[in-house]
């Protein structure tokens, strides 16, 4: 279309070659330049996990030696004053001695429940510790627990019935390593205020190993027994995920690549052993009792619990909130930026710091007198944590999931295309295993060829006659063929060096789209200079007729990535659109409409494979200064940008074309 000439839908695009509209959108343009993910946009690191990063960073390793070692001397010789702890988790009196000369406040509702037992009902929580969480209280009281519980008893013996025999030894296996540890003991008869939690097994695979192995854990039914319901956390937990522990090792390596360019690193790390065992619970108002079988006899019998367990609501924010004051124990006074996920704890350290676990389990295990499994306690420069292979090179922290780990779930999906069947539970549990791998990565890969097997773990009702076929068969395919011959959509590594404003070379692109044509503004800022800025305007094709306004903006979007993206890695670019259906399937790799769910998942895909740097976020429409190239107006490119004048970039129609099969 000739500039000036008028849009179909009414209106003289002409109109917005007004210098004031031109010249606000400069401005905003001069804001997005400044707009790129900053330090505050990364995983937040608070001041005490920053201070042991700073120290692990820029301390040498024999000095750091030298004071881990005079601390550890000191709290020997105070463990050895005090009276042996008759019970817990800890020595308690030394934690909280230990707690208060480190200045770390505010521990005194763990430290009571770590003497006296944790409530497993009521309001539970740790405000001290985790921010505050919006206030409620439980579904049901105690009371209404209480009655409910002869239901609660038929309907455990019936699930106990059904179940098969090698569940039933299974649980009777866990209950007889439970009475020999002392974790709980065999009752008679359940008392009047019983709570019945019946037991049942889930087994494992742990695909990430060289030879996969299933893991059998116990758990008790928290959501039968209803005390789930009695329960209410006002304090959500707040855990040390992969994107945080990657962060970590990433501000460590930074600064201590700023002493020394040659820094080299490992990691360590230690798994706490019984973890939720670890705590003992308070049964005076309640008694938790675990109902299991006795498989020679046929008899239901009955074991009051005395610790946190696996299936209580309760038990995660009690738990927790140990693990994590542990963690701040050695932050603060070995000055090691250890991270905490549930019973899993690792830190990046100097490789040349030989004494950095060692120290931690001496704290720890020897003077706190908390236990770990020795056998699990690892440290290499290729960590495996959390399911995941990290690894800091002079490039950045490397992520990726482990050949073994992706082995074992292609070996799933083999089975079941096999099979040619799918039941909820199985899908159930395979979308969260894939559903790790995608998020993990802080990515979008794959989201779309989720939906499926999300779909099927929902189902209501499972059939015999249950077959694979179309959207679900598709997306088990697709996962299978890229877990088994591409590696790249699962490996992400985080640069040491951000790109912030006045460093470093990237590019910010707004898109747009109208019902007759496509445009796109691209700026290429080089040192926090603007070095050149492009722009394309194209009119839709005949193909693209009849499409939405959803679909054309998206076209916008891939035709930008494949012109000045095609075959680039590891670039660095910030997307601005002014559609929330495009900006929402953007962001996350996903979308309600069923005609953007292929291009969604196919842009993700490629994007993965060029390992970009990509951030999305929002232009109003009245400010997207790609608004005129989309109506085909040329005229805005004589305002010049920071001084650069914008030049056409000329689409080549089969990139257009490409873009809009993706879609259609």
């Amino acid at each position: 279309m000739a500039p000036g000439s008028s849009a179909p839908g009414g209106g003289d695009p002409g109109e917005k070659l007004q210098f004031q509209d031109v010249r606000r959108r400069y401005e905003f343009a001069e804001c997005a330049f400044d707009a790129m993910p900053k330090e505050k946009d990364m995983p937040q690191i608070d001041g005490e996990m920053e201070a042991a990063i700073n120290y692990c960073a820029t301390t040498p390793s024999p000095e750091a030696q030298r004071m881990r070692a005079g601390f550890l001397a000191r709290w020997r010789r105070r463990s050895s004053q005090l009276p042996p702890p008759e019970a817990g988790p800890c020595h308690v009196d030394l934690l909280e001695e230990m707690l208060q000369d480190l200045g770390i406040r505010g521990a005194d509702t763990l430290l009571r429940h770590l003497r006296t037992g944790c409530p497993m009902s009521g309001v539970v929580g740790y405000e001290d510790i985790y921010s505050p969480g919006p206030p409620g209280e439980p579904e049901i009281t105690e009371e209404e627990l209480l009655r409910r519980q002869p239901d609660v008893l038929a309907r455990s013996r019936q699930a106990i019935r059904a179940d098969s025999p090698a569940n039933k030894e299974a649980i009777w296996r866990s209950v007889q390593k439970e009475l020999e540890a002392g974790f709980m003991v065999e009752l008679q008869s359940p008392p009047a205020n019983a709570v019945y939690l019946r037991r049942f097994v889930v087994r494992q695979v742990k695909s990430d190993e060289e030879i996969p192995r299933v893991k059998e854990r116990a758990c008790d039914d928290g959501r039968m027994s209803l005390i789930n319901k009695a329960v209410r956390m006002s304090t959500p937990v707040k855990l040390d995920s992969a994107d945080v522990f990657a962060e970590v090792a990433r501000r460590v390596a930074v600064g201590a690549m700023a002493r020394d360019p040659s820094s080299a690193f490992k990691f360590v790390g230690l798994d706490h052993k019984d973890a939720y065992r670890q705590l003992h619970a308070r049964n005076d108002g309640l008694c938790r009792c675990v109902v299991a079988e006795e498989p020679a006899t046929g008899r239901v019998r009955f074991f009051r619990m005395g610790r946190l367990s696996f299936g209580e609501a309760a038990a995660v924010v009690h738990y927790n909130a140990f693990a994590k004051v542990l963690a701040r124990v050695v932050r603060r006074g070995l000055r090691l930026p250890l991270c905490q996920y549930y019973d899993d704890f690792a830190a990046p350290c100097p490789a040349g710091d030989d004494r950095a676990l060692a120290d931690v389990l001496e704290l720890l295990q020897d003077i706190l007198l908390t236990s770990f499994n020795e056998e699990k306690t690892a440290e290499g420069e290729r960590f495996r944590h959390l399911g995941l292979v990290f690894t800091i090179t002079s490039e950045g922290v490397e992520v990726a999931i482990s050949a073994a780990r992706r082995r074992g779930l292609v070996h799933m999906l083999e089975g079941v295309l096999a099979r040619d069947s799918l039941s909820p539970g199985e899908a159930a549990s395979l979308a969260g295993k894939l559903g790790f791998a995608t998020s993990a990565l802080f990515g979008r890969v794959g989201r779309v060829p989720l939906q499926p097997i999300f779909r099927r773990s929902n189902a209501a009702t499972t059939f015999a006659g249950f077959r694979l076929g179309g959207d679900l068969e598709a997306a088990l395919r697709w996962w299978m063929r890229t877990l088994a011959e591409d590696e790249r959509c699962f490996r992400k590594t985080v640069p040491l060096q951000l790109v912030r404003p006045g460093e470093g070379t990237r590019y910010v692109l707004l898109t747009d789209a109208c019902l007759f044509g496509l445009g796109a503004v691209i700026a290429t800022i080089s040192e926090g200079e603007v070095a050149a800025v492009e722009y394309f305007a194209h009119p839709v094709p005949q193909q693209g007729a009849g499409m939405t306004i959803h679909h054309l903006e998206f076209v916008a979007v891939t035709v930008a990535f494949r012109l000045w993206f095609g075959d680039e890695e590891d670039f660095a670019v910030s997307v601005w659109v002014d559609n929330d259906v495009v900006l929402g399937s953007l962001i996350q790799g996903r979308t309600r409409a069923k005609e953007l769910r292929a291009p969604v998942h196919l842009f993700w895909e490629r994007l993965a494979r060029s390992r970009g740097n990509v951030w999305f976020d929002r232009v109003p429409g009245v400010d997207n200064i790609a608004d005129l190239p989309s109506r085909l107006h040329h005229a805005w490119a004589g305002v010049p940008i920071r001084g650069i004048l914008p030049t056409r970039r000329y689409v080549d129609q089969r990139v257009v074309d490409a873009a809009i099969a993706e879609v259609l």
